[in-house]
């Protein structure tokens, strides 16, 4: 008799344990899926560069709802990240850059601002940066001394050709008339810091060297 209930408590443990191991499988596998599907883990890692989430060319269909806090939460990104670079960078070209992107995205992102206090346009600009952000700065913030110029210069190349493509698609097809002028203002600015963002990553980036 008491072999007969061995077998049985036997077969059910094993059973269990298949059950758990599935069980852990699907919870990872949950985790993955529960990732960004832009990339934004390997940009902090890697610095391949953030992946426009919804702006892949700088001529997609933009909404406002999307457009404002997107470009602010990247003006956001710029000032903090530009100003920790004013710190810690070694090469005076970079942090001459870094000091621009201070200025001229705070410029930026009052521009934006005043046009939300002063149009009726239903949707506030971001207060806070959202985890790819916060990650790409945590990873910037993590960086050696020695690494520093090209982990902020490699992000910066990649973060520009984002920007660039979400101020011009709205300056061409955004859904709100007043606020495309200020967008296609922003997208010149930002066109000028992508072309130096770019010469500096070939020059000290994870690009350097590249043709």
């Amino acid at each position: 008799m008491k072999q007969l209930f061995t077998r049985p408590r036997a077969a059910l443990a094993a059973a269990c344990a298949m059950f758990l191991i599935g069980g852990c499988s699907q919870t990872d596998g949950a985790s993955e899926e529960g990732q960004p599907a832009n990339g934004s883990a390997t940009v902090a890692k890697h610095y391949e560069g953030p992946k426009p989430e919804g702006v892949s060319s700088p001529n997609d269909a933009v909404t406002t709802t999307f457009y404002i806090p997107q470009s602010s939460i990247s003006d956001m990104y710029e000032i903090q990240a530009g100003e920790l670079a004013m710190e810690r960078a070694r090469a005076p070209e970079v942090k001459a850059f870094a000091k621009m992107m201070v200025a001229d995205h705070k410029k930026s992102s009052e521009q934006l601002r005043k046009f939300v206090a002063s149009h009726p346009v239903n949707i506030a600009p971001e207060k806070n940066l959202d985890a790819r952000r916060m990650a790409m700065l945590k990873n910037l913030q993590d960086a050696s001394d020695a690494e520093f110029d090209s982990v902020y210069v490699g992000q910066q190349a990649a973060a520009h050709q984002e920007a660039f493509n979400l101020q011009s698609s709205y300056a061409n097809r955004g859904d709100n008339a007043a606020l495309k002028p200020l967008a296609q203002a922003t997208a010149k600015v930002v066109d000028h810091h992508r072309k130096m963002a770019q010469e500096l990553d070939h020059k000290f980036g994870p690009s350097r060297g590249a043709k």
